[in-house]
Parts: structure tokens; C-alpha cells; sequence
């Protein structure tokens, strides 16, 4: 094993500059993810040229829809792309899809031609976060990967809050599409700077003799860590995109259309700022009281902090914001906790794509979910009573920890 990947070394400069690449492309990730989910009032109240709840939470949906179906194909798909090609061509590839298309969402005169940029954007979206993790936990030394790899997934809340921003002080959804497009100016930077991943090298030959990869990757010894893992992430998915990323589409009904843009784009940037927090204790926790103890707890605050925020305000107030601030620290520790534990579960030739697979075979279901939201907001009533429907998957998730394997103390899989 050389030196870059060898656990006993330090960290080098060469170390920072990966986690500096694989941070911003992260970062870059959640912006643009994260930009629709603020802006979605607005823009589709433009295309379809209706603010009534019931008509955002429709359409929205189908936006919605389409992106998640585009972010859980982009995390297998792209997955197997690093695992053939390359960690870095996967990372290049994903942020100039996640880029351009976010770019080309601005110029959308109907909600399908949005529906069909956000499907798109998905694709690069769901393939970064694949791409940079894998990359960072094979190159960084074992000995602080997870706290590493905590303190990277601060980098996809960073941009939610990051996007919060940039709405808060440009209103402007096409504009804000527009500068979604900037991370492209980040693939220049990969290139020139980052090499290939030791470890996915050595693995090469190997698999160009053998290359089995979906039949290994579904064999005997990888089915429970294939469960485990795709049940609780898809746990946080379904809690995320179908209850807590519409958070800013129910501040909307406390407001008149022509107002709420403001407080909207405040508690995203709440939720940013406290996720960036659970990003960064994700990694200590993990090596303090292990994966598991740390996946129930995450999951456990979410479903509570989900239930204080949609079932105890009937008016805007200032307290939306902590709530919000509070859920998303434990979305943050929920997130970092299983990007540090599943790539601990694999071995490195099939390392990106198992990973793809767990982070992405749950969004099937999330999707399906998100596209029935409309449906459930109208039959419930409003989008706290949707919200917290769906906030029940997290009970799924904490279900599923008990069955899974504790990786604490272990070295990464060879």
C-alpha cells in the first residue's frame, strides 16, 4: 500500500487539498439541491400562475418527484462510473451535470421544462455525494477518516445555508438558478490538482480480470449491510424531501403571496447553520460512542424535533426558526453519520457502487412519496399534517440500526 493511503501516516498537504476539493463540490451539491426547495413558491407560482397551497404542493411534487427519481439514478449510476473509471471523472462528471442544469432551470417557461432540469440536476446531484465521500474515505488516513468524514458532510448543509443567502438578498428565482451554475468553475480545479485514488488503482487490475461487480455486489456476506443501509438512509430521505424540504412552502401559507420570501430563506439558513453543527459532531460521536448509538440518536431527534415543529404552531413566530435550527442539527448528524458508516461496510472494488446503492435504492421510495405530497396536503388539510406523516419514516430508520453492524475501531475494508 503506498503512502497516501497508508492508515499509519500523517495528513498531508495533499490530504487538504483532496478534502478542500471534495468540500466544495459537496457544498456546491447542497446549494443547488437545496435552491428549488426555497425558491419553489415563487417559481412555480410564475409558471402556473397560481400561489393557492394546493396548487404549489401539486406541482411541486412533480418537480420534486422528478428531481429525487434523477438524484437516486445519478447515485447508482455515477456509482458504477467510479467504480470502472474513477473516482475523479465521476466527481467531474456529476458537478457539470449538477451545474449546467441548474443553470438551464432558470430559462424554464413551463413547470415540465423545470420538472425535466431538476430531473437532470439530480442525476449530478445524487452522483457527487457517491463520488466525493468514497474518494475522501479511500484516500484520508484511517485513523481520523470518520471525523473527516463528518466534517465533509458539513459541506452539503454549508450549502443549504448557502442557498438560503443567496435567495435572502436575490429574490429572484431565475437568477438564483443562474448562479447555480457557477460550480462548474470547479471542475478545472479537480482536474489539475487531484490524482486518481490509490486504492480504487491497485483494485483496477483485479477488476479488469473479474469484473462481477452487481453479482458481488449482491452476494451472501453484503445483503444485510446492503438492508441495513439503504432502509436507513431511505428512512432520512423519505423525513427530508417529503417533510422537512417543504418547511419553506408551509412559512408561505402564513403569509400573503406578494410576502414570506424573507422568513422562508431565515429558517433555511437556520437549518443550514445547525446542520453544519450535527455535520461536524457527526465524526466524534462515532468514535466516542460508536455508529450505531449515533444513527439512533440522530434519528430518534429528527422524528421529535419534526413533531415540535409541525404539530405546535397554528402562526409564524420567531420560535419556527429555533425549531427548524434544531431539526436540522439531527438532519446534519442523521446525514454525516451514514456517509461516515456505509462506506466502512464494503470492500474497495465494489466500495462506490454498494454505497450508491444504499444512499440511493431508498430515494425509489422517496420519490413516490414526494410525488403523492400534493395528494396528501390536500386530503390532510395542510403541509404540517403531510409534513409529519412522512416524518414518521426516521422510526424506520432507528428500526433498522438495530440490525446493523457496528464498524467502530475497524480498518476500511480492502
Amino acid at each position: 500500500m503506498s503512502a497516501l493511503t497508508t492508515s499509519a501516516h500523517r495528513i498531508t498537504r495533499y490530504h487538504v487539498l483532496v478534502f478542500i476539493g471534495c468540500w466544495l463540490g459537496g457544498m456546491f451539491d447542497g446549494m443547488d439541491s437545496t435552491l428549488m426547495t426555497v425558491v419553489l413558491p415563487s417559481a412555480i407560482g410564475d409558471l402556473v400562475h397560481s400561489m393557492a397551497p394546493e396548487v404549489i404542493g401539486h406541482y411541486g411534487s412533480l418537480v420534486g418527484s422528478a428531481f429525487l427519481f434523477g438524484w437516486m439514478l445519478g447515485g447508482v449510476l455515477i456509482g458504477m462510473v467510479g467504480d470502472r473509471l474513477g473516482r475523479i471523472r465521476s466527481m467531474i462528471l456529476s458537478i457539470m451535470l449538477y451545474a449546467v442544469f441548474t443553470g438551464l432551470a432558470g430559462l424554464s417557461q413551463t413547470w415540465w421544462q423545470l420538472a425535466l432540469c431538476r430531473f437532470l440536476t439530480g442525476l449530478g446531484i445524487g452522483g457527487e455525494l457517491v463520488s466525493i465521500t468514497t474518494f475522501l474515505a479511500e484516500v484520508w488516513p484511517e485513523r481520523s477518516r470518520a471525523i473527516a468524514i463528518g466534517i465533509l458532510i458539513t459541506s452539503y448543509q454549508a450549502g443549504v445555508l448557502v442557498a438560503g443567502t443567496i435567495v435572502k438578498f436575490i429574490p429572484f428565482w431565475r437568477t438564483v438558478f443562474f448562479i447555480g451554475a457557477l460550480p462548474a468553475v470547479l471542475t478545472v480545479l479537480l482536474r489539475l490538482t487531484l490524482r486518481e485514488s490509490e486504492r480504487w488503482m491497485e483494485s483496477k487490475q483485479q477488476m479488469r480480470e473479474d469484473y462481477r461487480l452487481l453479482g458481488e455486489l449482491f452476494a451472501p456476506e453484503h445483503r444485510r449491510n446492503l438492508a441495513v443501509g439503504a432502509i436507513a438512509f431511505g428512512g432520512l430521505l423519505i423525513g427530508y424531501w417529503a417533510s422537512l424540504s417543504w418547511i419553506p412552502a408551509w412559512i408561505q401559507t402564513f403569509f400573503p403571496p406578494s410576502e414570506g420570501s424573507t422568513q422562508r430563506a431565515v429558517a433555511t439558513m437556520w437549518q443550514g447553520s445547525a446542520a453544519v453543527v450535527g455535520c461536524t459532531l457527526a465524526g466524534w460521536s462515532a468514535d466516542r460512542i460508536g455508529r450505531i448509538p449515533t444513527i439512533v440518536i440522530s434519528y430518534a431527534g429528527c422524528f421529535l424535533s419534526s413533531a415540535l415543529l409541525f404539530l405546535t404552531n397554528d402562526h409564524f413566530s420567531d420560535a419556527i426558526y429555533a425549531e427548524s435550527a434544531a431539526l436540522g442539527f439531527f438532519i446534519g448528524l442523521a446525514q454525516a453519520i451514514m456517509y461516515v458508516y456505509l462506506p466502512e461496510l464494503f470492500p474497495t472494488r465494489i466500495r462506490a457502487t454498494a454505497v450508491g446503492f444504499c444512499l440511493n435504492a431508498g430515494r425509489l421510495s422517496t420519490a413516490i412519496a414526494v410525488l403523492f405530497v400534493g395528494v396528501i396536503v390536500r386530503a390532510l388539510g395542510g403541509f404540517a399534517q403531510s409534513a409529519m406523516l412522512f416524518a414518521g419514516a426516521y422510526l424506520f430508520a432507528v428500526a433498522a440500526a438495530w440490525w446493523a453492524t457496528e464498524t467502530k475501531g475497524k480498518p476500511l475494508p480492502a
